[in-house]
């Protein structure tokens, strides 16, 4: 009897000690990873949210909800919270990325852990390639600039939304000319004011929606939508139904023959403007733009244009002479072109906050100024391995080549993702390329 009751508290504390050792077991606890940014919730709903232990022997991912705030369910430890979220804004790229390493789950957790996002900024969309300068006829005797065209880029992964992009370029018209925009040292007189002077006209979009999707890029032509080739060899075919046009249409005061619709341009792709600056043509400089690209809703460029109170008459009150004040604060853009034969005699136009330095182009011989390729960048995406072109032999200038630059063009062709310099120096971000990337 003895034996038999010694065995029964032989398994009765056993079956204590397991119970305790259950009570020990940690439990699932629920939790809550709330996204800040700036001290605010980062009210975004579908944020994928990962959750990592500290031996990073598991991760769980969570999407937000409206509040931003993403629901986990796990048991006590220390864990590693992260997050990122991209998305397209007004012609920038807006990244939101955080991490918190120092989430400790108890066995009871009722307040939210937080998980900061820090945002970076970068320009989505680029000025790819500009072309003024004009070509010469197939015998020499002539030549023309009416072929000319701007390239959009969306230099990103992300869909760009290019609704509210808008052109134009600053006074004066020509970097070798004139300028009253400098005052008796040099220093641009609206170097620390929030403006730039921009002459002649703004171009916006009349389509309600337009976008340029990851990596790919869209053609603006400026006075004509034709197949120049049919006239000159060396110019380009701008009569695409997926381009864009400067038109005409609608601007009594645009008389100047330069401008040709042609029949294949849809009218949804044409671009328009209300002329400030009294002329017959938009009076782009073929030799020396100061060309710029910013994003402005249509309403708000069409007021800027017509309001008199915005107009700045440091050339002249004269209608030929009218500038409008551009707001620095939208501008996303800019390049600034010198004519290779007054580069003694040039200077810049822009404020050093917007661009610094230049590049020179000779005219009329069919040369466009086309943006240099970030190497590293393109490199690092590791969708381009194997499709990259090396050995770039477009550059007019020898620096430019060699096997160490890719071949932006033949990359793309071969199904390779491009990344743009972006350094807001003309200089650095851009070449002189001997032909057109629109000639294949």
């Amino acid at each position: 009897m003895k034996k038999h009751l010694a065995i029964l508290s032989i398994l009765a504390l056993g079956v204590f000690a397991a119970s305790c050792d259950k009570t020990k077991e940690a439990q699932p606890v629920a939790i809550t990873i709330q996204l800040t940014n700036d001290g605010e919730n980062f009210a975004t709903e579908g944020v994928k949210v990962s959750l990592a232990d500290a031996a990073a022997s598991y991760t769980l991912e969570v999407s937000t909800d409206a509040n931003g705030a993403a629901a986990f369910v796990v048991k006590p430890g220390a864990y590693t919270a992260q997050a990122t979220y991209v998305i397209s804004k007004n012609g920038q790229r807006l990244s939101y990325n955080g991490s918190n390493s120092n989430i400790v789950v108890g066995e009871t957790t009722t307040q939210p852990f937080i998980l900061p996002l820090q945002e970076v900024v970068s320009q989505q969309i680029v000025i790819k390639e500009l072309y003024t300068t004009g070509c010469p006829s197939n015998d020499g005797t002539k030549s023309t600039t009416d072929d000319a065209y701007v390239i959009l880029y969306n230099n990103s992964e992300i869909e760009a939304d290019a609704s509210n992009v808008v052109f134009g370029f600053i006074a004066p018209y020509n970097a070798h000319g004139s300028n009253k925009y400098r005052n008796a040292e040099g220093a641009l007189l609206f170097e620390n004011e929030d403006w730039i002077p921009s002459y002649g006209a703004i171009w916006w979009f009349t389509a309600d929606h337009v976008t340029i999707p990851a990596y790919s890029q869209l053609v603006v032509a400026i006075f004509g939508g034709i197949d120049f080739t049919q006239t000159y060899n060396a110019s380009v075919n701008l009569a695409n139904e997926n381009y864009y046009l400067m038109s005409k249409d609608g601007i009594s005061a645009y008389t100047n023959a330069k401008y040709v619709a042609g029949d294949v341009i849809p009218s949804s792709h044409y671009l328009t403007c209300s002329p400030f600056t009294q002329g017959n043509a938009w009076a782009v400089s073929n030799s020396c733009p100061a060309f710029f690209i910013g994003n402005m809703s249509k309403d708000e460029a069409k007021r800027i244009s017509e309001d008199t109170e915005n107009y700045d008459t440091t050339l002249g009150t004269i209608p030929a002479m009218r500038v409008v004040k551009f707001p620095k604060a939208n501008v996303i853009g800019a390049v600034e072109v010198w004519s290779s034969a007054n580069v003694e005699k040039s200077n810049v136009r822009f404020s050093s906050d917007i661009n610094t330095g230049y590049i020179a182009i000779a005219n009329k011989l069919g040369y466009t100024v086309y943006r240099n390729v970030d190497k590293d960048a393109t490199e690092a995406l590791p969708e381009n391995e194997g499709k990259l072109v090396y050995d770039y032999a477009g550059a007019l200038d020898d620096a430019n080549n060699g096997a160490a630059v890719i071949d932006a063009e033949a990359s793309i062709a071969a199904g390779a993702h491009i990344i743009y310099k972006q350094t807001n120096d003309s200089a650095n971000d851009f070449h002189i390329r001997k032909v057109s990337s629109l000639k294949k």
